[in-house]
């Protein structure tokens, strides 16, 4: 899998660079037909899932992020990684709007820190983006997520995480994000599906679609009704599968993060 040609779903931009090559795939994550639908509902744990906004020197970010906690969001790393210095972006330039439906949003905050695993390298060279996917090694998944603390606890009931998933070939999924093409309302693909995992990599291979900008957005496991976080979408393989990290990855992230 090291030379697929695997793009990021990230939605940052550099203000006066954006030029879409000819020819370019405008959809890469969609994988035969578009079955994202827009997400009606309201409440938990749809109203956790939100957009994760960066405004900073000639750099505009967009993607998705979870509530897991009342003061914890979890999402890809490279969303907050300038992309021109290879650095994470200042906290104070990060933004977690939650339950965004059109000019409201069920609450937001800036963020105070962020925890990275410690395996991941900033190193690994995340491309200046000019359209809202872009080509990577598969490496670059690897270690490609973080928690943001937030400076204020949002009152909105955080998802929960299904701790004791078990990964298995057609597992039923649901992937809901704040893609590009519909930044403003929540899509969701609902009954999408894992194709196989890669435990000794730490992801998951899944049919379902998705867009620029969803990265980091959760894909959730429906147990007893109730739907619990079991992995976060990172990328796509250029209409053949999506690439997203499992809990067993981040799940340790998540527990006690605080900031210095």
């Amino acid at each position: 899998m090291k030379h697929a040609p695997l793009l990021l779903l990230t939605g940052v931009v550099v203000i006066c660079a954006i030029r879409p090559a000819s020819g370019q795939d405008l959809h890469p994550g969609i994988i035969g037909e578009d079955d994202r639908v827009r997400l009606e509902e309201h409440g938990p744990p749809w109203d956790a899932v939100g957009q994760v906004n960066v405004a900073s020197f000639r750099i505009v970010g967009q993607c998705t992020g979870t509530l897991v906690a009342p003061n914890l969001v979890l999402t890809a790393a490279h969303c907050v990684i300038n992309p021109i210095n290879q650095k994470p972006f200042l906290s104070s330039d990060i933004h977690f709007l939650a339950g965004v439906r059109g000019a409201e949003n069920k609450g937001h905050a800036t963020v105070q820190c962020l925890h990275f695993l410690t395996s991941y390298h900033v190193a690994h060279e995340i491309p200046i983006p000019t359209m809202p996917a872009q080509k990577v090694p598969a490496e670059f998944f690897a270690d490609d997520v973080v928690v943001m603390v937030l400076n204020d606890k949002i009152e909105v009931d955080p998802a929960p995480l299904d701790e004791r998933v078990m990964p298995r070939p057609g597992l039923r999924l649901t992937h809901v994000a704040y893609p590009a093409d519909h930044r403003f309302v929540p899509w969701v693909h609902f009954d999408c599906h894992l194709l196989r995992s890669d435990l000794e990599a730490g992801m998951w291979f899944n049919d379902c679609d998705t867009h620029g900008g969803s990265s980091g957005g959760p894909l959730f496991t429906r147990t007893d009704g109730k739907y619990k976080v079991a992995a976060i979408m990172l990328g796509t393989g250029g209409r053949i599968f999506n690439r997203a990290m499992p809990i067993s990855k981040w799940l340790d992230l998540t527990r006690n993060a605080k900031c210095p």
